[in-house]
């Protein structure tokens, strides 16, 4: 996928988590997260990676500027339950936790993207999923029935993959 193309051997400066509230949801794998990056060629962009809102299955990009209005990750497990037991009353609205500093995204933060993988299924050519790889991570980033999930080797273990079995073999296809 060509909107990806600019990600090839990007060093990842910052991260972030890009959660839309899970208002109501009874299940962790219906957070919708996705996975902004802050890459050190361009630190005033973020690039979130995330499930294009309109088909819900396609990888997609969106390039936004620096949130202003940042979440303590310490913070990220009160208010995930908070707002899926309906106890939350803050404005509904895109959330941004940075987790620059967290452990479990230490082999990604100051790391270089080594490779991109698309996922999907064997007798599809749309893939519904992107994996990015380091030397020592990744984040695979596939779509929900609300709109997206990620994991990588130390966060988020649903294996939302399995989800996808079911309509088919599941193959990765590496763009570089």
């Amino acid at each position: 996928m060509e909107i990806f193309k600019d990600f090839k051997n990007q060093k990842v400066e910052r991260l972030y988590l890009v959660v839309w509230p899970p208002l109501g949801e009874e299940k962790e794998l219906d957070i919708d997260i996705s996975c902004g990056l802050v890459f050190s060629k361009y630190p005033d962009r973020l690039n979130v990676i995330t499930t294009d809102k309109e088909d819900m299955w396609t990888p997609h990009l969106q390039t936004q500027k620096i949130p202003l209005k940042i979440y303590p990750w310490s913070s990220f497990r009160l208010r995930m339950d908070a707002w899926m037991n309906l106890e939350c009353e803050d404005v509904l609205e895109t959330e941004y936790y940075e987790v620059t500093n967290v452990s479990e995204f230490y082999n990604i933060v100051d790391s270089r993207i080594e490779s991109l993988e698309l996922i999907g299924l064997k007798n599809n050519s749309e893939p519904f999923g992107i994996k990015v790889k380091f030397k020592n991570d990744y984040i695979l980033s596939t779509p929900i029935s609300d709109g997206n999930t990620i994991e990588t080797s130390l966060f988020n273990k649903n294996n939302n993959l399995s989800n996808f079995e079911s309509l088919g073999s599941i193959e990765s296809k590496v763009i570089y």
